[in-house]
């Protein structure tokens, strides 16, 4: 599970923060009962999980990914946080008492909110995140879990703030393609030259969205969804 968030620099273009709060494997460590040729009895394997169920989730969020996001927090930005993931079934986990004090701890208010199904260009995950360690990933080849989880992690750690930059400005002009296909994801990712546009000082942090964009999708909303007496 990999979270990250949009990478945050100064007004001198300082970085502060490089948006990056953790990757957990989801593995587990399991004592070997019987010797082998390439184990002795009592050594500790690595295992990955089989089934990351409601409760498999659930655990990771309590004890990896909110922890992570609140000792990682820049201290000058306001405690609200939203986690955006997709609405796979697992990902449903069940908010009791415990879970809803966990996201309120330290000061926080932490929500977890759904993307829209179908729409896998409205997470930074599938959008960059993952094709660029895949890159980096295929470059090696771990002889079994232990290294593959390392691969992963350094391929994690060595992603470039820069490119997660460019990957949320990407995210804003995909949403824009989304407006003008009436929510559809018949659309090719939109391309800007960012690197150029950085160089020459003009890189958008947040993208402008033409008013006639924003009417035409306000009407076509209001025509799907009046009560059909109206029509």
């Amino acid at each position: 599970m990999a979270v990250i968030g949009k990478s945050l620099y100064d007004i001198h273009g300082g970085l502060i923060h490089d948006g990056k709060y953790g990757i957990f494997p989801f593995t587990v460590k399991e004592v070997v009962k019987k010797s082998s040729k390439n184990r002795a009895v009592g050594t500790l394997v690595t295992k990955a999980l089989q089934n990351a169920n409601r409760d498999v989730i659930r655990e990771m969020l309590l004890t990896k990914v909110i922890p992570a996001i609140q000792s990682k927090w820049p201290e000058t930005l306001p405690k609200n946080v939203i986690i955006q993931w997709d609405n796979a079934r697992p990902h449903q986990v069940p908010q009791d008492e415990e879970f809803m004090a966990a996201t309120r701890a330290n000061g926080f208010n932490i929500e977890l909110v759904f993307q829209p199904a179908q729409s896998p260009d409205l997470t930074v995950l599938d959008l960059g995140l993952f094709r660029s360690m895949q890159s980096l990933q295929y470059q090696s080849f771990p002889k079994d879990l232990d290294e593959l989880v390392e691969k992963v992690i350094e391929c994690y750690n060595t992603f470039k703030p820069q490119v997660n930059k460019y990957i949320w400005v990407t995210l804003q002009r995909c949403m824009i393609k989304i407006l003008k296909a009436q929510g559809g994801n018949k659309y090719k990712i939109p391309h800007m030259n960012k690197k150029k546009l950085e160089n020459l000082g003009i890189l958008p942090d947040q993208v402008t969205v033409r008013k006639e964009v924003v009417v035409d999708t306000v009407d076509y909303l209001d025509s799907m969804f009046r009560p059909s007496s109206q029509v």
